[in-house]
């Protein structure tokens, strides 16, 4: 199996330690991230979920707003 270097990424996961990772496939370094979705979550390099939390309340509340629009709508009919 052949791994394809422009796609591959990697993370380090660590409250502490913020060094870089250096990982070499074929003699090309992988680019490192710092933060990635994965399943819909959002998993970042520190540990906390911020970031996760912040775009699921964002989801929320873009849905909430768009279901008022609609009762205030039947509302006045």
């Amino acid at each position: 199996m052949k791994r394809n270097v422009k796609k591959t990424k990697v993370m380090r996961i660590s409250r502490n330690d913020m060094s870089k990772v250096c990982l070499l496939i074929d003699d090309q370094q992988v680019e490192q991230v710092s933060q990635f979705k994965y399943l819909g979550s959002w998993i970042s390099d520190n540990g906390y979920a911020t970031e996760d939390i912040r775009a699921r309340i964002a989801m929320g509340k873009t849905l909430f707003v768009d279901k008022k629009n609609i009762v205030s709508i039947e509302t006045e009919l």
